[in-house]
């Protein structure tokens, strides 16, 4: 058993990366996804690549399962117990709006109806005192009467301050347990213990929604690897880490950026090895468009993240921006008469009318294709024929409706899509306090590196890099990702008033929690323990993380840490209030594990290659095509320069050289391309 495999499951294409142990050889395949089944597309993937499951020692699986359940609302039906009087905390959501001016706003409808929303008499205080013991027999009488009524498979139980006393939750399990054998059960203290009680109530209600689903995924996957004979299987989280496919069973909502943390750790990966210093990423596939930002090429994260108005998700994740925008984006006009683009997308099937599979409505990869650039030399996942008259029919239909050309309304589609891509860049990037002008654009998913250079000029950033498997680049970050697990525990404290031994004592908590869950997981070695908490001027509603050193802690140590947050808070709200009291809210450690390494093999130099071919391009509707040279990239060796326009097609990506723009191919076969 040699070889490792990295699978990224999305809406469109399935994507994977297999390494050899014994000769370094990489390969990479993309298949159709299947969403009512995406396992099959997995061992799909397998079988085009030639591997043998059972010469698998190693897989890793990033996954959309969990997203699209919740995008799509195809989860478990759930009840709710919280304290009594709380009940309605998923209704009454917070005060703010998130559009203060817009009279038509509705909030979000939740994930569990009031019939099933059930106060439960108990009550814990801030400090962790009972004021009321939890009523077990009332408890009991709920437990029943849900188990009796219509479809209800998974329970959340969210206590008020469960979090620093969870006895009231642990009972209740235990409670559940033997009056409902088989239910499904999310505990908040155990999926999100900090304070918030909204937030950590809709984290809780979103695990138990999605647990039942990806219990039954994670079973039929474990079942198909062991008959398979694969060694390992583990599971890509939220966070860039990975976890075994128990613990996915047992916090399924840690998945929920499954997919898209790939990408970004693999963009980690490459801008460390290359010095590029901060970095953009930015996938587009089939049916989404991910960015995020990385500093000195460390990815960021956050706690704040939204599935939609008003519905958090209060886990660490990575901090990436989505949108509905990739090359299944559907083009639509909306009743005034204005061009749209997504978020509805054609998805795996029929997928966009050019896959040749009877779609009939206009994409982002049909305009492209009426535009030239896809050349038909470049079988779309190296089996797809490009189906150039079907995409025109389909623009075509919508060019009568507009009244307008097929080409103005193909280049229309793109620079539509392209806004919207510019706009989600700008929100990592800008709107966060950072000028992107300095960074490069890592550009990949089946469809990045032909937007890419468009994207680049829009924020004027100078430099951009292609992978060498752009398409399947999600892939090879999950077969390079690490065990990584995040642990937070609430406890506020004013650091004028700190209490520092109280403040030791749970980071190392936390950090022996870790080593246990580590140990679990199989490591010999201890992981490597990063420390951060939660700081905020007194009167905020909203705190910024600073890091922290390790070991025992002094109060010069909580001094530094406060000069940091008063240099966040500068660089994110544009200033600080030097002497304002400050206090401490919720105590985090991250724990990294190292799996394994996997280095780019290195390609021979040489001069650039011959172009395949020559045909026109359509850059701007008005000024018709131009003559743009056509290149396989697997015959770029390393050090050559290509100059725009181009298109560079491979298996699994067709890169897109603007008109004055050029590219370098670096000893990895990276594209550095100057935009």
């Amino acid at each position: 058993m040699s070889t490792r495999a990295g699978v990224d499951t999305g809406g469109t294409f399935t994507d994977l990366v297999a390494l050899d142990e014994a000769t370094g050889e990489i390969r990479i395949t993309k298949v159709l996804s299947t969403p009512s089944h995406p396992s099959t597309a997995v061992f799909d993937a397998f079988a085009k690549a030639g591997l043998d499951t059972r010469d698998i020692s190693y897989f890793v699986h990033g996954m959309t399962v969990a997203t699209n359940a919740l995008i799509e609302r195809k989860g478990a039906e759930v009840a709710l117990l919280t304290t009594d009087g709380f009940r309605d905390i998923l209704r009454i959501q917070r005060v703010t709006r998130p559009r203060h001016f817009d009279l038509h706003w509705v909030k979000p409808k939740h994930f569990v109806p009031r019939s099933r929303c059930i106060g439960v008499p108990e009550r814990v205080l801030r400090d962790g005192s009972v004021l009321v013991p939890l009523d077990e027999e009332r408890l009991r009488e709920e437990i029943v009467r849900l188990r009796h009524s219509n479809g209800v498979s998974a329970v959340a139980v969210s206590y008020l301050f469960s979090f620093v006393h969870p006895e009231h939750e642990l009972r209740t399990r235990e409670l559940l347990e033997e009056l409902w054998p088989g239910v499904q059960v999310s505990l908040s203290h155990e999926v999100l213990p900090r304070w918030r009680e909204y937030e950590r109530t809709s984290t809780t209600v979103l695990d138990a929604y999605l647990k039942p689903l990806m219990h039954d995924y994670m079973q039929q996957l474990e079942d198909e690897c062991e008959a398979g004979g694969i060694g390992q299987l583990l599971i890509l989280r939220s966070n860039g880490g990975v976890m075994t496919s128990q613990k996915a069973r047992e916090q399924p909502v840690a998945l929920v950026r499954s997919g898209p943390s790939g990408g970004i750790m693999a963009s980690s990966h490459v801008g460390k090895r290359l010095g590029l210093g901060d970095l953009i990423a930015c996938d587009m596939g089939g049916t989404s468009f991910e960015a995020c930002l990385l500093p000195g090429s460390e990815p960021t994260f956050t706690n704040l993240e939204e599935l939609e108005d008003g519905v958090p998700i209060a886990l660490t994740m990575v901090d990436a921006r989505a949108i509905g925008a990739g090359g299944g984006s559907l083009a639509w006009v909306d009743a005034a008469g204005i061009l749209k683009v997504g978020p509805e997308s054609a998805g795996a099937d029929p997928g966009p009318a050019c896959y040749g599979r009877g779609g009939t409505q206009a994409t982002v990869t049909d305009a492209n294709a009426v535009l030239g650039r896809l050349a038909p030399e470049f079988l779309l996942a190296g089996d797809l024929e490009l189906d150039v008259e079907a995409a025109a029919r389909v623009l075509d239909a919508l060019a009568g409706r507009l009244g307008l050309s097929r080409e103005r309304v193909a280049q229309g589609i793109v620079d539509v899509a392209n806004h919207n891509m510019a706009q989600a860049l700008r929100l990592v990037s800008t709107d966060r306090g950072y000028d992107p002008r300095g960074s490069t654009l890592v550009a990949y998913g089946g469809a990045g590196p032909l937007h890419a250079c468009e994207l680049a000029r829009a924020l004027q950033i100078r430099q951009v890099l292609v992978p060498y498997y752009p398409g399947a680049f999600s892939a090879f970050g999950a077969l390079l990702a690490d065990t990584r697990f995040d642990y937070t525990q609430t406890a506020w404290m004013q650091l004028r008033f700190l209490d520092l031994g109280r403040a030791n004592e749970l980071f190392e908590a936390l950090e022996r929690r870790a080593l246990d869950d580590f140990r679990r997981e199989g490591f010999a070695e201890a992981p490597r323990l990063v420390r951060s908490t939660d700081m905020r001027y007194v009167g905020q509603n909203w705190e910024l993380s600073v890091a922290m050193p390790g070991g025992t802690l002094g109060s010069e140590d909580f001094e530094r840490a406060a000069t940091l947050f008063e240099r966040e808070h500068e660089r994110f709200y544009g200033y600080s209030i030097p002497g304002e009291e400050i206090e401490l809210l919720t105590f985090n450690v991250a724990a990294v594990g190292a799996r394994h390494t996997v280095e780019l093999p290195r390609i021979e130099p040489g001069p650039a290659p011959a172009p395949i071919d020559r045909r026109g391009v359509v850059f701007r509707a008005d000024d018709g095509p131009v003559e743009t040279a056509v290149y396989r990239r697997e015959t770029f060796p390393a050090g050559c320069q290509v100059q725009g326009p181009a298109l560079i097609g491979q298996i699994d990506a067709t890169t897109l050289l603007l008109p004055g723009s050029s590219a370098r191919v670096d000893e990895y076969g990276n594209l550095l391309i100057t935009a």
